[in-house]
């Protein structure tokens, strides 16, 4: 990039943080965001707008900036009677570029608005991590969390084992064997995965579980699940994987790579492949296309999906592009296992980008704040979202 693109940069840079830059405007700034150069170029407009400063400017700069840098960068050009407003976060390199470049932390505030309670060393809520609950055939219980390396148990057909946070199933019996079923429960807050006896690899969410044998045998592999969870499925064309989704939906798998989402509280039960092919009822999908299938509707297929999105959770990242705060909201409750209420209705706002899923409550419910969104934590883990 050019000296020209450079003072371009700075340019878009003073007239996004005066509030007077153009729509087409803050495309180019975004474009020019993404490029590596655009990191050092940043560094010397916080420090050539700082030099001979007081405490008191570089204080209000930094304010901006911090302010800024989370806020939108776009607002929809909307025909609606009801615009709906789109609030940017910026991706997650380039916010902790900035924070580390303003030496700031996460923390919004607004004269005119309600103060956060979720930053205090008492209420503090950690991220979800690994950890799960493996009702085995007997309808005994083992909590994962706090089990080590090693064999766990056997099956029959199969040895159970947990291999750095990974249950795996390692058969040693034969098809003859009595078929036996155990299932795995991630509760809120929770992410696990599994190694099925064919090598079938799952990778469960937060609030979900898998019913499955501990040994394949016949002319199929059936499991079923709730929630959501990510498919990598062996292949072996003489016995098709299939899967029983809330008891709604059947999928036909040969051998390929798919997220199904069906949580009870979102809109639609979604089936997304990156790689192969299945079926979804009588639908047949293609690479990229999700199947969407509404209480008492047939399958719609959307095409082009956007991959990054719906892989997010597992790549250790919550996406929100284009999500609502209600969808958002509905991630935390489950991550961060917690209960959200709405103070005065639910705020009609539409965010985008991308953030780590191992920050802590307080610092990621900071980061909405600047989207002029407000909270309050309360005791039982209940997080009021505030008018």
């Amino acid at each position: 990039m050019t000296s020209n693109q450079q003072e371009r940069f700075y340019a878009l840079l003073e007239q996004y943080l005066a509030d007077t830059i153009r729509k087409e405007d803050l495309a180019e700034l975004e474009a020019i965001m993404e490029d590596p150069a655009a990191e050092v170029w940043l560094q010397g407009f916080i420090d050539d707008r700082m030099a001979d400063r007081s405490y008191v400017q570089q204080q209000d700069l930094l304010l901006a900036f911090k302010e800024k840098g989370y806020q939108s960068l776009m607002q929809r050009m909307d025909e609606e009677e009801k615009p709906v407003v789109v609030r940017r976060l910026w991706k997650w390199g380039w916010a902790a570029a900035i924070v580390f470049l303003l030496g700031a932390s996460f923390y919004f505030w607004s004269e005119n608005k309600p103060q956060s309670t979720v930053a205090s060393k008492e209420n503090k809520i950690e991220p979800g991590k690994k950890g799960a609950i493996l009702t085995l055939a007997n309808g005994e219980e083992v909590v994962l969390d706090t089990l080590g390396n090693g064999l766990i148990t056997t099956q029959n057909g199969a040895k159970v084992l947990l291999q750095n946070g990974q249950l795996a199933y390692d058969p040693t019996g034969n098809g003859n064997m009595e078929i036996v079923y155990n299932t795995i429960k991630t509760p809120n807050g929770r992410e696990f995965q599994v190694r099925l006896p064919d090598g079938t690899i799952v990778w469960l969410n937060a609030a979900s579980s898998l019913r499955y044998p501990t040994l394949f045998t016949g002319k199929e592999r059936k499991v079923e699940i709730t929630g959501e969870a990510y498919f990598e499925v062996a292949t072996d064309a003489d016995m098709p994987f299939r899967v029983n989704v809330n008891n709604k939906v059947n999928i036909e798998v040969l051998g390929t790579h798919f997220n199904v989402n069906a949580y009870d509280n979102e809109h639609s039960l979604n089936t997304t492949l990156l790689e192969g092919a299945v079926r979804v009822q009588s639908v047949v999908l293609k690479p990229g296309q999700q199947a969407q299938v509404a209480e008492g509707e047939t399958v719609k297929v959307v095409n082009n999906v956007n991959l990054e999105t719906v892989m997010a959770w597992k790549n250790g990242l919550f996406n929100f592009e284009n999500k609502s705060l209600e969808e958002v909201m509905r991630q935390l409750e489950r991550w961060y296992d917690l209960e959200v209420v709405y103070e005065k209705g639910i705020p009609d706002i539409k965010f985008g980008g991308e953030m780590s899923r191992d920050m802590d409550l307080a610092g990621l419910l900071k980061s909405l704040e600047a989207s002029k969104v407000h909270f309050r934590l309360e005791e039982g883990r209940k997080l009021i979202v505030l008018p």
